[in-house]
């Protein structure tokens, strides 16, 4: 697997989705000319298989020609995308030895050795920030397209027949019917249902994403769990049909109400800058503290629960999973990632038996809002039964961007939330980037072995994984006070 691949799902998503779109005659130009210069550096980047570079006899070639026979591994032929822009022949040295000593030394406990972490995570987050400066700037002149190539988008024609035979409406219409592009894990589409009174009439369809791309969770379980937060008070689209079988529409899906109220952010993006609202980020503390305040009860039946909170050896086997996870998958060293598993298994005795539900990716992305006020929470495919201070993490970084952490804390313990300790909210801050750091792993691989075409995976497995790696290399340099 070579760089070509991620760029051949760029050129794909523009030739089959960007291009039929194009009005103008000039624009038109301009792709097609992107897509031949795609195009040429992806097969100029692409490799030819070790067998063939090795094929040549060499024992039939004159001596002054034997020498030049390539001798290329496996290893170096498919080396795909590494997740660190940093990475290069002067730099990889230092990063692997460095990524090693991090992971092996008692450093955290050690003033001396906790001066060298420093200067090391002080370096390799300088050498990230200037790299993928580099790349933010070249990334300003580019169209960027979050729209599906290679994976069916759901469309109106069979919802309408699925419906009327569901709902035994045959005079239901399917109007206004609009497919959201993107989606790594679930397809959404928003649409409007005339012809009956069975249903309300604006809903909202969340399919699986056909290519399989997760272990996650069902709608199955968002179905249950929606039904008991939602009769709780908390502010999230009441569900309304679900259907587990993928014949009707390629997939298992879940149909909800559309509730008002606007994404907080540009575009409904992890990376999109929040605004600096402290209403918002109260409104969302307040959702967490009714969340985590909802009775698990037959919940358990459905809902995973990846951690045995009431054990606190297993916070530490967990810890330890990441760490065999990022092992076997991660191509690139990463100093940081070697110091935050090592800060955790110093510190994992912080972690106390309490348990919740956990939304688990309930950043401004996956809100809607009027008036700074929150109106529904989104997308609950990765809900599960964990500790509560597992969603206060998720967000800290986000949050800290929009108020001061101690104001969102002090809303989420006022609406009835317990008071973390700082060294359980810099455990779950570092968890929570490390396990979506292990799951973008695994989506990058459904990409890289062609479950999937989708140029989303392509641009999680190139451009995702090093910034999240620089987010969590910001958060570990503020706990460690570098």
């Amino acid at each position: 697997m070579s760089y070509s691949r991620y760029l051949t799902a760029a050129v794909t998503a523009l030739r089959a989705t960007v291009l039929p779109e194009v009005q103008s005659g000039r624009a038109k130009d301009a792709v097609n000319n992107s897509i031949g210069i795609l195009a040429a550096i992806a097969a100029k980047l692409e490799h030819a298989s070790p067998e063939t570079l090795c094929s040549v006899d060499d024992s039939t070639l004159p001596s002054e020609l034997r020498c030049l026979v390539p001798k290329r591994s496996a290893a170096v032929a498919d080396a795909g995308p590494s997740e660190d822009f940093a990475m290069s022949d002067e730099a990889l040295p230092l990063l692997k030895a460095g990524a090693e000593w991090l992971a092996t030394q008692n450093w955290p406990n050690d003033a001396v050795l906790s001066r060298s972490a420093a200067h090391l995570l002080r370096w390799e987050t300088a050498l990230r920030a200037e790299t993928l400066g580099r790349v933010g700037r070249a990334e300003q002149g580019l169209a960027v397209t979050s729209a599906s190539a290679g994976v069916a988008d759901i469309s109106a024609a069979p919802l309408e027949t699925y419906l009327r035979q569901r709902l035994n409406s045959p005079k239901l219409r399917v109007v206004e019917f609009r497919f959201l592009p993107g989606g790594r894990v679930r397809q959404t589409a928003l649409f409007v249902v005339e012809g009956t009174t069975v249903v309300p009439s604006r809903l909202v369809l969340q399919r699986e994403h056909p290519g399989a791309l997760t272990t996650l969770t069902g709608p199955g379980m968002q179905f249950a769990v929606l039904q008991r937060v939602h009769a709780a008070g908390m502010k999230v689209a009441r569900p309304v049909l679900l259907e587990e079988s993928a014949a009707p529409l390629g997939a298992a899906f879940l149909i909800t109400e559309q509730l008002p109220g606007k994404s907080p952010v540009p575009s409904m993006d992890y990376w999109s800058p929040p605004p600096k609202s402290a209403a918002l980020a109260a409104s969302l503390a307040r959702q967490f503290a009714l969340m985590h305040s909802v009775p698990i009860g037959d919940l358990e039946k459905v809902m995973v629960r990846y951690v045995d909170t009431a054990k606190a050896q297993t916070w530490l086997s967990d810890t330890m999973a990441l760490e065999q996870q990022w092992q076997s998958m991660a191509r690139a060293p990463s100093m940081a990632v070697s110091a935050a598993l090592a800060w955790m298994r110093t510190h994992v005795g912080c972690v106390d038996s309490t348990e919740s539900i956990v939304h688990n990716d309930a950043l401004l992305h996956n809100v809607l809002a009027e008036k700074d006020e929150i109106t529904a929470v989104l997308d609950w495919e990765m809900a599960h039964i964990g500790h509560p201070f597992e969603d206060l993490g998720y967000v800290r970084p986000v949050i800290e961007q929009m108020i001061g952490w101690p104001q969102f804390v002090a809303a989420y313990v006022a609406a009835g939330g317990r008071q973390p300790t700082q060294e359980q909210t810099d455990f779950f801050t570092l968890r929570s980037i490390l396990k979506l750091l292990i799951q973008i792993l695994y989506a990058r691989g459904a990409f890289e072995t062609s479950r999937t075409n989708d140029p989303n995976m392509a641009e999680v497995g190139a451009a995702f994984l090093p910034k999240l790696v620089a987010r969590l290399a910001t958060q570990l340099n503020s706990i460690l006070k570098i």
